[in-house]
């Protein structure tokens, strides 16, 4: 029987390929974001460093920030030497704390490779450990404007240009700790809580423009943040026993391929989606993992 192609007309030759024929089933993904400027924030390490590693694998330019010129430089030469194609990986030390320092940031790469089409948020502070009975105020404070108000006015500053060109994508990244519950890190949570609606509204904004603003949320990934888990492998054992159905710890790039999908013209009809990454945990629940597993856990 000959075989047919079906492929959406709004994402036809954008490197989606699918077989079918009732003997076989086929499809290969191929993301192609030739042409698109990109500019991530917190691009040093981590999942960030990931999401610059795939975007520009992905043919986009990529603008990164970190703190450090130094390690921006590292990070930039390392990445720029994986492609062939010359001016395609840009790294930018910036005081994100700083409001002006954002702005400059994106005038920055604007005024090198012209305007952005796609932002991703990915920067954080994660906060300080800590009772209710012990959270200081001004370190709340610091969280939530480093979490939420900054990443709000970088969207404000980009977006409306997004908007007259009718095209754009913003990434806010979330976390399950949004949406579940961390009483040692309550300011932390409660601004991952906060990065969900914001995204969900701004998406409501500026739908009928065609700019699309989405949310990772994010599971526990193998970074130098969630180190004080998968370094201890009891710790590792009994926490993903008991709360991530895939059995397993995340990897960086399973963030940043999701990233590089959101920003393609394959997630053309994908606004106002908040996309948990976080190997089930999301949908199964808190606990996880066989009973045996879990009781195991619990008796540790």
């Amino acid at each position: 029987m000959q075989t047919r192609r079906y492929l959406p007309e709004a994402i036809r030759g954008h490197g989606w390929h699918c077989i079918c024929n009732p003997k076989k089933w086929k499809m290969s993904i191929t993301i192609d974001l030739s042409g698109q400027v990109a500019l991530i924030t917190g691009g040093t390490r981590g999942i960030g460093h990931a999401i610059v590693d795939e975007m520009v694998r992905a043919g986009a330019r990529v603008a990164f920030c970190g703190r450090e010129a130094a390690q921006c430089a590292a990070v930039e030469r390392e990445l720029g030497q994986r492609t062939s194609l010359p001016d395609r990986v840009l790294g930018v030390a910036a005081d994100l704390r700083k409001r002006q320092s954002l702005l400059a940031l994106v005038d920055a790469v604007e005024s090198r490779w012209g305007p952005l089409d796609t932002l991703i948020c990915n920067a954080a502070d994660f906060g300080t450990a800590s009772t209710v009975a012990d959270v200081n105020s001004d370190r709340y404070m610091e969280v939530l404007e480093a979490n939420v108000v900054r990443n709000f006015f970088l969207c404000q500053h980009v977006l409306p240009g997004m908007a007259r060109r009718r095209s754009g994508s913003v990434i806010l990244m979330g976390s399950i700790v949004g949406f579940t519950t961390m009483p040692t890190n309550i300011p932390y949570s409660s601004s991952k809580a906060a990065i969900v609606n914001m995204a969900r509204s701004l998406a409501a904004e500026y739908a009928e423009t065609g700019v699309r603003v989405n949310c990772i949320s994010v599971g526990l990934i193998k970074t130098d943040s969630s180190k004080s888990i998968w370094e201890d492998e009891d710790l590792a054992r009994s926490y993903i026993a008991q709360r991530v159905p895939m059995q397993r710890i995340g990897q960086p790039r399973e963030i940043a391929t999701v990233c590089a999908f959101l920003c393609s013209p394959l997630a053309s009809y994908v606004t106002a989606a908040v996309i948990p990454v976080d190997g089930g945990r999301m949908g199964v629940g808190q606990s996880a993992g066989t009973t045996e597993q879990v009781d195991e856990a619990k008796s540790e």
